[in-house]
């Protein structure tokens, strides 16, 4: 599958090539190499179709080499890689050229050997060109960086526009017909005589409908977040507990240690969806005494870390997830969405901890000059007990 470059020096890069016997619903996915391997042309469009002759044509960002990936139907691209995959598991061929980078480091090496009067055969000039080159390659890097964070926080500022309007319909709709039929079968079974043999029956479809309106209350607060933009993280997990609580068997904690620091809109939105998970399944499913919350705002990184000394996880469960459920499975894809490393470490008998790790160049928001006035270190102590169902 041979690779050509078209790019002009102004503009993106156009990178085209030729697919022999290729198969119906086969497709190309193109990736340029800066510090990493980034799908190009857009994180929205990974995909390059191939024409009738064989033939595609795609846009590429500027970069050291660049890949062409001829996959199979229902493919699905990683938007970045350290490494290439290879052939298998809907990967047909993998084939890659120099990028543009690398080709100006070969003609500026070319130039220093051909013109080898006036210091271009220097080693100075060697390593000012191989440090410029290195400088670009960041630069692009940084660039990319911004993009990616760009299109996340967009991404992701729809999803939450979305979730608010899909709760607000619910709550409007399904949630308050189900409240006037109950009311409706609670007035009807009210008049019936006791020795009524539908008595029975609308008695159990009130519990059902109870049931459901508690679940449907439960979906809506999962979908509308409960913080308004001034409150930190160490806050909105303070006031879960009010959430979670039905009695005061649980002491729950909550321990925030540096400087707060404001997270991206996007990161937030995960970071509270991955704890009150694991909250969730803590309170309700780990049979602790106590539950604690640990939030870090290092510099490099930002840490949540939400423990109990619970009866633990089974191994096969924290593996793969209980079945027909989304817990665990969906918090892995959560973090994984937002660049985020996610550790689950339990034994059976010994508690339970979710650690989630987000590297600070991804989860903090840029801020202005200003002293923090909350200082690190802060403790916050509630009560909680068991409630909520695991997802």
């Amino acid at each position: 599958m041979p690779l050509a470059d078209s790019g002009g020096p102004d503009r993106t890069d156009i990178i085209a090539g030729t697919v022999k016997n290729a198969v119906p619903g086969q497709r190309i996915v193109l990736y340029a190499l800066a510090n990493r391997w980034y799908v190009q042309p857009l994180v929205e469009t990974p995909f390059t179709a191939i024409r009738a002759d064989n033939t595609w044509t795609s846009k590429t960002h500027l970069g050291s080499e660049y890949a062409a990936l001829l996959v199979e139907p229902g493919y699905q691209p990683a938007l970045q890689l350290d490494t290439l995959p290879v052939s298998g598991r809907g990967v047909v061929v993998v084939a890659v050229r120099a990028g543009r980078l690398r080709i100006g480091l070969e003609i500026i090496a070319a130039i220093s050997r051909v013109m080898n009067f006036g210091g271009y055969d220097t080693w100075w000039f060697r390593t000012g060109a191989l440090l410029l080159m290195v400088l670009t390659a960041f630069l692009i890097h940084r660039l990319r960086m911004y993009e990616l964070t760009r299109q996340l926080n967009a991404r992701f500022q729809e999803r939450l526009v979305e979730r608010t309007r899909i709760a607000q319909e619910l709550h409007d709709t399904l949630l308050q017909g189900f409240l006037s039929a109950s009311m409706q079968v609670d007035v009807a079974e009210d008049q019936l005589p006791d020795d009524s043999p539908a008595k029975p029956l609308l008695r159990r479809a009130l519990q059902l409908m109870s049931q459901v309106t508690e679940e449907g209350r439960n979906v809506i607060r999962g979908l509308r977040l409960p913080y308004r933009d001034k409150d930190s993280v160490e806050d909105v997990f303070s006031m879960m507990a009010q959430e979670l609580s039905t009695s005061d068997r649980i002491s729950y904690g909550v321990v925030s240690d540096g400087h707060p620091r404001p997270l991206r809109p996007a990161i937030r939105d995960e970071v509270y969806r991955i704890g009150r998970e694991a909250l969730a399944n803590a309170f309700k499913h780990a049979h602790a005494s106590q539950v604690e919350v640990e939030v870090e705002y290092a510099h490099r990184q930002f840490r949540l870390l939400v423990q109990d000394n619970g009866c633990g996880i089974d191994p096969a469960v924290l593996r793969l997830g209980r079945q027909n459920h989304w817990g665990l499975p969906g918090m892995r894809k959560r973090a994984e969405s937002i660049g985020a490393t996610l550790k689950l470490r339990s034994r059976v008998g010994d508690g339970t901890e979710v650690e989630l790790t987000v590297p600070g160049a991804i989860a903090y928001q840029k801020q202005t000059r200003q002293r923090m006035l909350r200082g690190p270190g802060r403790l916050q102590r509630d009560d909680a007990a068991e409630t909520e169902t695991k997802s």
